[in-house]
């Protein structure tokens, strides 16, 4: 994300949205999102699990097989092409009726 990016992209209206990903790729594809210039994030939860008798602290994703992307709705259209899309108000609206 370069400086002029960001004031080029100031009076537009920005949004969270969900891209949808296949199991244990979140990381590639927020990485990959981010060398095309788009801001995501990724939220992570630290667990301990146990292996042939030894424990080790890792990092899930917190909400599994998504990535959080933060960009114009004329911008999405490019994301759309190559994954699914959700509004952010969609998967707040499942978590919240579980």
């Amino acid at each position: 994300m370069t400086f002029q990016y960001i004031v080029d992209h100031l009076g537009k209206p920005h949004s969270w949205y969900v891209v949808l990903t296949g199991p244990h790729v979140e990381l590639d594809i927020k990485r990959k999102l981010e060398q095309q210039g788009f801001i995501t994030y990724v939220p992570f939860d630290s667990i301990q699990r146990h292996w042939a008798g030894r424990t080790k602290k890792i990092h899930i994703p917190t909400i599994t097989r998504c990535v959080l992307v933060y960009t114009t709705n004329e911008e999405i259209q490019r994301i759309q092409k190559e994954y699914v899309i959700l509004p952010f108000q969609t998967i707040t609206a499942l978590y919240q009726s579980q």
